[in-house]
């Protein structure tokens, strides 16, 4: 009886054993794909793909807005003409447009900075 005692708890202290090391095995596994899940968002971040959709969820989300604008300015100011607010976007992004062209000079153009500036 004492003899098959010893052998149980030796089973035992073996399964403890083995459950332990497959939970360590376990929480690294875990730990490493954390990881490689972290490094693979820093690599997709880093992707023209990612910039792309930025761009395009940026762009629709304007899209959007705008929309919403056009439909209280038709809801709550009928006198206002949506086509003109569609005119009016369309003068603002070519002016726009326009001032990003302008040119820097050295010599007090546009957007220089004065002497002893920090941007020199």
């Amino acid at each position: 009886m004492l003899d098959m005692e010893e052998k149980v708890l030796r089973d035992l202290e073996k399964f403890e054993r083995c459950a332990a090391k497959k939970d360590h095995d376990k929480k690294k596994a875990i730990a490493e794909l954390e990881i490689a899940d972290d490094e693979a968002i820093t690599r997709y971040k880093m992707s023209a793909e990612y910039k792309s959709s930025l761009h395009m969820y940026g762009a629709e989300s304007l899209k959007a807005a705008i929309k919403m604008t056009k439909e209280w300015l038709v809801d709550d100011h009928s006198e206002i003409n949506p086509n003109e607010f569609d005119r009016y976007l369309r003068k603002r992004r070519a002016a726009d447009l326009a001032a990003q062209k302008v040119k820097v000079t050295d010599h007090g153009g546009v957007g220089s900075q004065p002497d002893g500036s920090l941007d020199n």
